[in-house]
């Protein structure tokens, strides 16, 4: 299956090359990567060409550090709709949840975990199968993570702890400047640690319906650029359908080109059924139509292919234990 990263997201890497006084155009096409697609919002780029660039970055600049002071040049449009809902998050823990759950909208050779620890709010970046392996990519992963919580939160936040999974730099101290605190290295896993009282406080700029409008977008999109497994395919196409109130396996096969016993093969092949997969897509899209108070139940029920609310409402409660009308007010 090809990985593929978000093309806007090396806006930034493109700004701090000319910023160094370097035409970054050469370098991203000797990359395999076309400049023009910095500039479409739909495009992606596979993986291997974005760690080729980061390849040819480290040779040129040749700054251990430079990881760290590209991330003054980050936007929210480089992450798309992920990073306008982490600007409407309510409080830093939701918006880190988002980071969480849509990572792979910017990229899908990233996985970010959050931990509950006795100081606060562990972040860890799981780069250990990952093809970026170089210790800049360490450096931006966790600075721009820091960078986005400030943007929300405020300038004035510190991190309790940070941790970096490679040798100390012989430019630590911009470092330690960038996250105003000692910094450990050489562990098995790069890490950031927020206060709780600093994750869970309000946010001025918090818009929950905002936020919500940005989580269907990522939900669907998310489900589109996951197209390459067969199991992802099978999902988006279920998606696709759920509002025809008609999905089964038939009709499935039939948009995907297989034979209806083909479909069933594959699936069990992946220790899955037809039926595994509709409960587990509509699942995941209840969950996020619910969020949003504008979507009645009556609505939710018809996007998601159920011919009577009472029927969702049993399915619902299968799923969660809960009713849809009991999750949506325990949100509240």
């Amino acid at each position: 299956m090809q990985l593929t990263h978000f093309a806007p997201a090396t806006n930034m890497l493109w700004k701090h090359i000319e910023r160094c006084g370097h035409d970054p155009a050469p370098l991203y096409r000797q990359a395999g990567i076309n400049p023009a697609l910095l500039k479409k919002s739909d495009a992606r780029i596979d993986i291997s060409h974005v760690d080729e660039l980061w390849r040819l970055a480290v040779d040129l600049l040749d700054d251990p550090c430079f990881g760290i002071k590209m991330t003054e040049f980050w936007h929210p449009s480089y992450v798309g709709a992920l990073g306008y809902a982490w600007c409407a998050s309510s409080t830093l823990r939701t918006a880190l949840n988002r980071v969480v759950r849509y990572i792979h909208v910017v990229t899908e050779d990233l996985n970010i975990q959050l931990t509950e620890t006795p100081i606060g709010l562990q972040i860890t970046t799981d780069l250990e199968k990952s093809i970026f392996t170089l210790p800049h990519h360490h450096d931006v992963v966790l600075a721009v993570l820091m960078h986005m919580c400030r943007f929300n939160f405020g300038d004035e936040l510190v991190p309790v702890r940070v941790c970096l999974a490679h040798e100390q730099p012989p430019c630590a101290q911009v470092i330690s400047d960038f996250f105003r605190i000692p910094v450990i290295y050489s562990v098995p896993q790069s890490s950031l640690t927020l206060a709780t009282r600093d994750v869970d406080r309000r946010l001025a700029s918090g818009n929950a319906e905002l936020a919500l409008l940005h989580d269907e977008f990522l939900m669907k999109y998310l489900v589109e650029i996951k197209k390459g497994d067969i199991v992802q395919q099978i999902q988006s196409a279920i998606f696709e359908n759920l509002p025809s109130g008609k999905v089964t396996d038939n009709l499935i096969a039939r948009e995907l080109n297989l034979s209806e016993r083909s479909l069933q093969r594959k699936l069990k092949e992946k220790g899955t059924t037809f039926r595994n997969e509709l409960d587990s897509v509509r699942e995941m899209a209840a969950i996020q139509y619910i969020k949003n108070p504008m979507n009645t139940m009556c609505d939710i029920a018809f996007l998601l292919g159920f011919s009577e609310q009472s029927a969702f409402s049993r399915a619902f409660k299968k799923w969660t234990g809960t009713s849809p009308m009991k999750y949506r007010n325990s949100l509240k």
